[in-house]
């Protein structure tokens, strides 16, 4: 049975998420939080990590406090692992994580050009809760209701990389892109979470026209008109009385129809949602 040590005290997003990729990966393991040994860091059995202050991949250690340039341990890990590029590809989340945990929200904030506050606001007291609870544990075995959690998510997120490369290459393949007017729509018919991996179809189109994402719904039998990049050139709201349509947000950045009408019907309605009113770089 392996064994995974990790840092006592305050757990953050970074150990957590390297324990529960390596829970994923492993046969039988054994979290222990505290700090490692020498016997520890020599095991290669012993997987040592966000401590010890030591990069060895081969003896299974992965820490990076003692260098700078070093990315955080969930990032070495998946490395590691090799899942690392395609996690960078796939999970907007990924590189932000980890410049988070290195260089701090402050420094992570000037990064994006936006105030520390801005971040600290949008912590989820989910991840809080969470990450409580870890930190109140000095070991976790298999069958323990945390220890079962991180393994399921951290094998969910390797089988979310698989799935969002192979949606991508079907959205190559069946997304249309139609004119609306002088801007444009991206048109999916895959109805199986039809929103997945659509954020990297749009970002290799790389195209700022598209404006509206066509797809079937998931919460009705119909499709679902949204704004993309919340473009001012589109409000919903404008077709909100049309007796097809079965809902629109009340900021008008989304609506749903009864069914799934044939496709010249929902482009005419997109037609209508156009405000007519250009942005700066549209033309």
């Amino acid at each position: 049975m392996h064994k995974i040590v990790v840092h006592p005290g305050n757990a953050h997003r970074d150990d957590f998420m390297a324990v529960s990729i390596l829970l994923a990966t492993l046969d039988a393991a054994e979290v222990f939080r505290r700090d490692p040994t020498s016997e520890d860091l020599a095991d290669p059995d012993t997987f040592v990590v966000d401590v010890g202050m030591e990069y060895d991949p081969q003896r299974r250690n992965f820490d990076h406090h003692q260098d700078k340039s070093l990315p955080c341990a969930f990032h070495l890990v998946m490395q590691h692992l090799g899942y690392h590029e395609d996690a960078l590809s796939m999970f907007g989340w990924y590189p932000f994580m980890s410049m988070m945990d290195v260089r701090g929200p402050h420094k992570t904030a000037a990064h994006f050009g936006v105030d520390a506050s801005v971040l600290l606001a949008s912590s989820s007291p989910i991840d809080g809760y969470i990450l409580s609870r870890f930190s109140k544990l000095t070991s976790l075995r298999e069958h323990d209701l945390l220890f079962d959690f991180m393994k399921d998510m951290g094998q969910d997120m390797i089988a979310l990389i698989g799935l969002k490369k192979q949606r991508l290459e079907l959205l190559k393949q069946e997304a249309s892109i139609v004119p609306v007017k002088h801007l444009r729509a991206v048109v999916s018919h895959i109805e199986t979470n039809p929103k997945l991996s659509m954020e990297l179809y749009l970002r290799d189109l790389h195209d700022d026209r598209v404006v509206i994402c066509i797809t079937p719904s998931v919460r009705s039998g119909g499709w679902e008109l949204l704004r993309l990049g919340d473009s001012r050139l589109v409000d919903f709201r404008a077709i909100a009385d049309h007796p097809e349509i079965r809902f629109v947000h009340a900021n008008g950045y989304v609506a749903t129809t009864w069914s799934l009408i044939p496709l010249e019907e929902v482009i005419e309605f997109a037609t209508l949602s156009l405000t007519g009113v250009e942005e700066p770089g549209h033309k």
